[in-house]
Protein backbone atom coordinates (compact mmCIF):
# COMPACT_ATOMS: atom_id res chain seq x y z
CA UNK A 1 0.00 0.00 0.00
CA UNK A 2 2.79 2.30 0.91
CA UNK A 3 4.49 1.56 -2.35
CA UNK A 4 1.32 2.35 -4.30
CA UNK A 5 0.99 5.66 -2.48
CA UNK A 6 4.56 6.56 -3.30
CA UNK A 7 3.93 5.66 -6.93
CA UNK A 8 0.84 7.88 -7.04
CA UNK A 9 2.76 10.75 -5.48
CA UNK A 10 5.51 10.35 -8.03
CA UNK A 11 3.01 10.27 -10.87
CA UNK A 12 1.29 13.35 -9.52
CA UNK A 13 4.56 15.20 -9.20
CA UNK A 14 5.47 14.14 -12.68
CA UNK A 15 2.19 15.50 -14.01
CA UNK A 16 2.64 18.71 -12.05
CA UNK A 17 6.16 19.09 -13.43
CA UNK A 18 4.95 18.46 -16.93
CA UNK A 19 2.19 20.99 -16.49
CA UNK A 20 4.69 23.52 -15.24
CA UNK A 21 6.89 22.83 -18.25
CA UNK A 22 3.93 23.26 -20.57
CA UNK A 23 3.01 26.48 -18.78
CA UNK A 24 6.59 27.71 -18.98
CA UNK A 25 6.76 26.79 -22.64
CA UNK A 26 3.53 28.63 -23.37
CA UNK A 27 4.81 31.63 -21.41
CA UNK A 28 8.03 31.62 -23.41
CA UNK A 29 6.12 31.33 -26.66
CA UNK A 30 3.98 34.29 -25.66
CA UNK A 31 7.10 36.30 -24.78
CA UNK A 32 8.75 35.36 -28.06
CA UNK A 33 5.62 36.25 -29.96
CA UNK A 34 5.43 39.64 -28.22
CA UNK A 35 9.11 40.23 -28.92
CA UNK A 36 8.60 39.26 -32.55
CA UNK A 37 5.63 41.62 -32.82
CA UNK A 38 7.72 44.43 -31.34
CA UNK A 39 10.57 43.68 -33.74
CA UNK A 40 8.19 43.71 -36.70
CA UNK A 41 6.77 47.04 -35.51
CA UNK A 42 10.27 48.50 -35.17
CA UNK A 43 11.22 47.18 -38.58
CA UNK A 44 8.07 48.65 -40.12
CA UNK A 45 8.78 52.02 -38.49
CA UNK A 46 12.38 51.88 -39.72
CA UNK A 47 11.24 51.10 -43.25
CA UNK A 48 8.73 53.95 -43.15
CA UNK A 49 11.37 56.38 -41.90
CA UNK A 50 13.85 55.12 -44.47
CA UNK A 51 11.31 55.49 -47.26
CA UNK A 52 10.36 58.96 -46.03
CA UNK A 53 14.03 59.95 -45.78
CA UNK A 54 14.71 58.65 -49.29
CA UNK A 55 11.74 60.58 -50.60
CA UNK A 56 12.92 63.78 -48.90
CA UNK A 57 16.45 63.23 -50.16
CA UNK A 58 15.20 62.54 -53.67
CA UNK A 59 13.01 65.64 -53.64
CA UNK A 60 15.94 67.63 -52.26
CA UNK A 61 18.27 66.39 -54.97
CA UNK A 62 15.63 67.12 -57.60
CA UNK A 63 15.25 70.63 -56.23
CA UNK A 64 19.02 71.15 -56.17
CA UNK A 65 19.33 69.79 -59.69
CA UNK A 66 16.53 72.07 -60.85
CA UNK A 67 18.19 75.04 -59.15
CA UNK A 68 21.52 74.18 -60.76
CA UNK A 69 19.88 73.86 -64.17
CA UNK A 70 18.16 77.21 -63.72
CA UNK A 71 21.38 78.81 -62.51
CA UNK A 72 23.30 77.30 -65.42
CA UNK A 73 20.73 78.58 -67.90
CA UNK A 74 20.85 82.00 -66.26
CA UNK A 75 24.64 82.12 -66.51
CA UNK A 76 24.53 80.77 -70.07
CA UNK A 77 22.01 83.40 -71.13
CA UNK A 78 24.15 86.05 -69.45
CA UNK A 79 27.27 84.78 -71.19
CA UNK A 80 25.51 84.54 -74.56
CA UNK A 81 24.30 88.13 -74.22
CA UNK A 82 27.92 89.24 -73.72
CA UNK A 83 28.79 87.75 -77.11
CA UNK A 84 26.19 89.83 -78.96
CA UNK A 85 27.28 93.28 -80.16
CA UNK A 86 24.67 96.00 -79.84
CA UNK A 87 23.99 98.04 -83.00
CA UNK A 88 24.90 101.33 -81.29
CA UNK A 89 28.32 99.93 -80.41
CA UNK A 90 28.86 98.61 -83.91
CA UNK A 91 28.04 102.06 -85.32
CA UNK A 92 30.37 104.08 -83.08
CA UNK A 93 32.23 106.85 -84.96
CA UNK A 94 35.56 105.75 -83.53
CA UNK A 95 35.29 102.47 -85.45
CA UNK A 96 35.11 104.27 -88.78
CA UNK A 97 37.89 106.65 -87.74
CA UNK A 98 40.15 103.75 -86.86
CA UNK A 99 39.60 102.29 -90.33
CA UNK A 100 40.30 105.64 -91.97
CA UNK A 101 43.52 106.09 -90.00
CA UNK A 102 44.72 102.71 -91.20
CA UNK A 103 43.72 103.54 -94.77
CA UNK A 104 45.62 106.84 -94.64
CA UNK A 105 48.73 105.02 -93.41
CA UNK A 106 48.45 102.67 -96.37
CA UNK A 107 48.29 105.64 -98.72
CA UNK A 108 51.50 107.02 -97.21
CA UNK A 109 53.24 103.66 -97.55
CA UNK A 110 52.03 103.06 -101.09
CA UNK A 111 53.22 106.54 -102.04
CA UNK A 112 56.81 105.96 -100.88
CA UNK A 113 58.25 105.39 -104.39
CA UNK A 114 56.95 108.76 -105.59
CA UNK A 115 57.90 110.35 -102.27
CA UNK A 116 61.50 109.14 -102.55
CA UNK A 117 61.63 110.20 -106.20
CA UNK A 118 60.65 113.73 -105.22
CA UNK A 119 62.86 113.90 -102.13
CA UNK A 120 66.24 113.13 -103.61
CA UNK A 121 68.02 114.67 -100.66
CA UNK A 122 67.49 111.52 -98.57
CA UNK A 123 70.28 108.98 -98.31
CA UNK A 124 69.61 105.32 -99.15
CA UNK A 125 69.89 104.33 -95.48
CA UNK A 126 67.37 107.02 -94.52
CA UNK A 127 64.93 105.83 -97.17
CA UNK A 128 65.29 102.26 -95.89
CA UNK A 129 64.65 103.44 -92.33
CA UNK A 130 61.50 105.34 -93.31
CA UNK A 131 60.18 102.31 -95.21
CA UNK A 132 60.97 99.91 -92.33
CA UNK A 133 59.26 102.09 -89.73
CA UNK A 134 56.15 102.48 -91.89
CA UNK A 135 56.00 98.72 -92.49
CA UNK A 136 55.99 98.11 -88.73
CA UNK A 137 53.21 100.66 -88.30
CA UNK A 138 51.22 98.94 -91.07
CA UNK A 139 51.74 95.53 -89.42
CA UNK A 140 50.48 96.91 -86.12
CA UNK A 141 47.53 98.44 -87.96
CA UNK A 142 46.63 95.07 -89.50
CA UNK A 143 46.54 93.49 -86.03
CA UNK A 144 44.35 96.32 -84.74
CA UNK A 145 41.94 96.11 -87.68
CA UNK A 146 41.61 92.38 -87.16
CA UNK A 147 40.76 92.92 -83.50
CA UNK A 148 38.37 95.75 -84.33
CA UNK A 149 36.57 93.47 -86.79
CA UNK A 150 36.13 90.86 -84.05
CA UNK A 151 34.91 93.42 -81.53
CA UNK A 152 32.02 94.51 -83.77
CA UNK A 153 31.07 90.97 -84.81
CA UNK A 154 28.79 88.68 -82.77
CA UNK A 155 30.32 85.67 -81.07
CA UNK A 156 34.01 86.61 -81.38
CA UNK A 157 34.74 88.50 -78.16
CA UNK A 158 32.39 88.00 -75.19
CA UNK A 159 32.55 90.98 -72.85
CA UNK A 160 30.40 93.67 -71.28
CA UNK A 161 29.35 96.70 -73.31
CA UNK A 162 31.61 98.96 -71.24
CA UNK A 163 34.62 96.70 -71.78
CA UNK A 164 33.89 96.49 -75.51
CA UNK A 165 33.60 100.27 -75.89
CA UNK A 166 36.75 100.75 -73.82
CA UNK A 167 38.73 98.41 -76.06
CA UNK A 168 37.39 100.04 -79.24
CA UNK A 169 38.42 103.42 -77.86
CA UNK A 170 41.90 102.11 -77.10
CA UNK A 171 42.23 100.82 -80.65
CA UNK A 172 41.12 104.17 -82.04
CA UNK A 173 43.64 106.05 -79.91
CA UNK A 174 46.39 103.70 -81.03
CA UNK A 175 45.44 104.03 -84.69
CA UNK A 176 45.43 107.81 -84.28
CA UNK A 177 48.92 107.71 -82.78
CA UNK A 178 50.22 105.45 -85.56
CA UNK A 179 48.78 107.62 -88.32
CA UNK A 180 50.06 110.81 -86.68
CA UNK A 181 53.50 109.24 -86.35
CA UNK A 182 53.48 108.14 -90.02
CA UNK A 183 52.51 111.64 -91.12
CA UNK A 184 55.17 113.28 -88.97
CA UNK A 185 57.81 110.82 -90.17
CA UNK A 186 56.92 111.55 -93.78
CA UNK A 187 56.91 115.30 -93.17
CA UNK A 188 60.25 115.22 -91.34
CA UNK A 189 61.82 113.13 -94.10
CA UNK A 190 60.55 115.58 -96.71
CA UNK A 191 61.83 118.50 -94.64
CA UNK A 192 65.24 116.87 -94.27
CA UNK A 193 65.40 116.23 -98.00
CA UNK A 194 64.37 119.81 -98.78
CA UNK A 195 66.92 121.19 -96.34
CA UNK A 196 69.70 119.18 -97.94
CA UNK A 197 68.62 120.18 -101.41
CA UNK A 198 68.59 123.80 -100.27
CA UNK A 199 72.05 123.44 -98.77
CA UNK A 200 73.31 121.82 -101.95
CA UNK A 201 71.75 124.57 -104.02
CA UNK A 202 73.25 127.24 -101.78
CA UNK A 203 76.64 125.58 -102.05
CA UNK A 204 76.40 125.53 -105.84
CA UNK A 205 75.34 129.18 -105.89
CA UNK A 206 78.37 130.14 -103.79
CA UNK A 207 80.65 128.25 -106.13
CA UNK A 208 79.13 130.13 -109.05
CA UNK A 209 79.49 133.48 -107.35
CA UNK A 210 83.12 132.82 -106.70
CA UNK A 211 83.72 131.50 -110.20
CA UNK A 212 84.49 127.99 -109.03
CA UNK A 213 82.45 126.18 -111.64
Amino acid sequence: MKNVLILLVLMLCSQIGCAQKVKEWLRQKKTQKQYLIEQIAHLKLYLELTEKGYKIAKEGLTTISSMKDSEFKLHKNRFDSLCIVKPQIRKLDINQRSLLNFRYMLFIYWGLPDFFAENTGLAASEKALVKSVLEKAIADGIVMMDELSGLVEDGVFCMSDDARVKRLTELYNRSEQNYTFARQLSAQAAMLSAQRKSEDQDFENRRAWHGLD
